[in-house]
C-alpha cells in the first residue's frame, strides 16, 4: 500500500506502474467473481456512495471511471454528494434495476458521521444494502473511508469507528472490503492511536481525495480483479 502511494506521488500517477497489494479488510484474497449473476452483467460494476464516489470535489476524474480503465469493465458512477445512509438504502434497488451490475462497490456513511448520525444505524443500513445486492444476484463490496484531516479532522474519531464497523460487517458477511483507511494512512499516528490520511493524497478540505488520491482509490478497487 505504501509502495503504491510512493510510486504515484513520485511518478505523477502513471497507470503503467499500477500493481501493488490491496490492504484488504474482509473476504479473503481470491479474485472477485460473480458465479450466479442472473440477469446482471458481470462486466458491469456500480460504484455506489456519496461525493467521494461522485464528483469528489476534485478537478479530476472520479475513481469509478479510472477503475473502469484499469479493469476493462463498465463502472457506473452512482455517487450522490451529501447523501446519507438512509438515502443509499432507499435507492439501492432502483440503481440495480437501472444498471443490472454484476458487482456493487459500496462507500457510504461519512455524511452520517459529519451530521452526528449513530454509527450502529449506519452499519445496519450498510447491511441492508448488502442484503439487497444479494437478493438481486449482485456481488457487494464494502469500503472504508480515508481518515479526514485538516478542517475535517474533527470527524476523524467517528470515521475510525465507522471503518471498524465496516470491517466487522464485511467479515461477518464474508464479503470483500477495500480498506481505503489503510491505503491513505500517512504513518503519522494521532493521539487517539490511529494514523491520519496522508495530506499528499487529499484535497485542501481534508475530506476528499485529490487527483493522486483518486487514482489510489481506483487502483485499490481494481486490485479486486
Amino acid at each position: 500500500m505504501k509502495t503504491r502511494t510512493i510510486r504515484l506521488v513520485v511518478s505523477a500517477v502513471s497507470v503503467a506502474i499500477v500493481l501493488g497489494v490491496l490492504a484488504g479488510c474482509g473476504g479473503g484474497d481470491s479474485t472477485l467473481e460473480n458465479n450466479d449473476p442472473g440477469i446482471n452483467d458481470v462486466n458491469t460494476i456500480d460504484a455506489f456512495g456519496d461525493s467521494l464516489t461522485g464528483d469528489g470535489q476534485c478537478n479530476c476524474a472520479p475513481y469509478p471511471g479510472r477503475t473502469s480503465a484499469l479493469v476493462g469493465k463498465i463502472v457506473y458512477n452512482s455517487g450522490v454528494g451529501g447523501s446519507r445512509i438512509a438515502s443509499g438504502v432507499s435507492r439501492t434497488q432502483s440503481t440495480i434495476n437501472q444498471y443490472h451490475p454484476g458487482f456493487m462497490f459500496i462507500l457510504y456513511g461519512m455524511n452520517d458521521v459529519i451530521h452526528g448520525g449513530n454509527i450502529a444505524n449506519v452499519a445496519a443500513g450498510l447491511s441492508q444494502i448488502v442484503n439487497i445486492c444479494r437478493q438481486n444476484n449482485v456481488v457487494p463490496v464494502l469500503a472504508t473511508y480515508p481518515i479526514p484531516i485538516k478542517g475535517h479532522s474533527l470527524f476523524a474519531g467517528g470515521t475510525k469507528g465507522l471503518n471498524e464497523n465496516i470491517r466487522a460487517l464485511a467479515a461477518a458477511e464474508g464479503i470483500k472490503c477495500v480498506d481505503l483507511e489503510q491505503e491513505f494512512a500517512s504513518g503519522e499516528e494521532s493521539n487517539f492511536g490511529f494514523a491520519y490520511s496522508d495530506s499528499a493524497l487529499m484535497m485542501p478540505d481534508g475530506l476528499h481525495p485529490n487527483d493522486t488520491g483518486t487514482q489510489i482509490m481506483a487502483m485499490a478497487f481494481a486490485d479486486l480483479f
